[in-house]
């Protein structure tokens, strides 16, 4: 993903002494005078606009601001002595930059409520205008409780009881399958099917990228779609960001920024090729051991595809009758009206094996 720069906005810290909120560029507490503490975190505000201060700017973009390794006065990332002590900072600490403090809302930020007076303040306010408080920062509204779920635990028992019997009715069916009589029978037909599909060159339609297009193509018609995504910008590439979010800079400014990848539109076509279709099928039946191909009268643009050919040998045990196919013109020779076989039949009346007697 391309990685866009909106622009920078100041972010707030809290003091942990009295717990009001500062400017994130302020380095002293505006409530009680105290130096901000090195591990302090900044924070996103609520809301906020991009910042037009372009020396709050420049010192975003130098670098994470250096804590003094002497009075641990916060100091800009190009200073080469502390501006409050005068030490040098060759030693001193950088602060953690790169981290995402939140989401990024333009626009005036929600009211917020004193705890201590229940006066309601604009919401980039840190102290109270009527008791001079200090006010937390606004608490996202906390989602309704999920409403639990009725208990399914009969439902439960039904489907263990549901695949038990089908596990059950199904192992009784491989036991039964598994159960075979043995019984001679007599071959009393012998039948065979063979068929032929008749192909035509017909036009059959396909959808390709227009570049994909083979030179045949015919009743060509094309409409941009999405091809591909891809992470940097192209010509004619449709942009889609996510929600812009904020990076600290380790400065009080925050980096305002948001991902975004780029969709590439091309023509997709719809079009015709003439192709070799099955436009109709011929069958000869018949009975006996000289099976027949059907004639076929082709017109222009047909031709003759692959036959087929089935056969089926029909024999009778007592009262019985069983149907078997042969899987190949020899092993079909072999059924012979009035020879005897010896079949396999399952528990079901089904023919599991059949096999000529010598």
């Amino acid at each position: 993903m391309t990685t866009k720069e909106l622009g920078f906005v100041e972010l707030e810290w809290t003091c942990p002494r009295c717990n009001t909120r500062n400017p994130g560029t302020q380095t002293t507490c505006s409530g009680c005078g105290a130096p901000q503490p090195d591990n302090v975190q900044f924070e996103a505000a609520a809301a906020g606009q991009l910042l037009q201060d372009t020396e709050k700017i420049a010192r975003a973009q130098a670098g994470p601001d250096v804590h003094c390794p002497y009075c641990g006065a916060r100091n800009a990332a190009t200073a080469a002595t502390c501006r409050q002590c005068g030490g040098a900072l060759d030693e001193g600490a950088r602060r953690e930059a790169g981290n995402v403090v939140g989401a990024f809302h333009a626009g005036p930020p929600p009211d917020i409520v004193c705890a201590t007076c229940g006066a309601a303040n604009p919401g980039t306010a840190t102290t109270c205008q009527r008791c001079g408080a200090p006010l937390a920062r606004p608490k996202p509204v906390a989602s309704s409780p999920a409403t639990p779920k009725a208990s399914r635990s009969g439902g439960s028992w039904l489907i263990v009881g549901i695949v038990g019997l089908v596990v059950g009715a199904l192992a009784l069916f491989a036991i039964l399958s598994m159960r075979t009589t043995e019984m001679v029978g007599v071959v009393r037909e012998a039948r065979w099917v063979r068929s032929v599909p008749i192909e035509g060159l017909v036009p059959v339609q396909h959808t390709a990228w227009w570049d994909q297009l083979p030179q045949d193509a015919a009743g060509v018609s094309c409409q941009p779609a999405l091809r591909r995504t891809q992470d940097t910008p192209a010509d004619n590439a449709r942009e889609v960001c996510g929600t812009p979010y904020v990076v600290d800079t380790g400065t009080g400014v925050g980096r305002v920024v948001q991902d975004c990848r780029y969709e590439i539109y091309e023509d997709r076509c719809s079009y015709t090729v003439d192709e070799w279709r099955v436009v109709d099928t011929l069958e000869q039946r018949g009975t006996g051991f000289a099976p027949e191909w059907p004639v076929a009268a082709l017109q222009p643009r047909q031709r003759l595809g692959r036959g087929s050919e089935r056969y089926q040998c029909i024999v009778s045990a007592g009262e019985q009758s069983f149907t078997y196919q042969p899987r190949a013109l020899e092993e079909y020779l072999q059924c012979q009206p009035g020879s005897e076989w010896r079949l396999e039949v399952n528990s079901f009346g089904a023919l599991n094996s059949i096999q000529p007697l010598p």
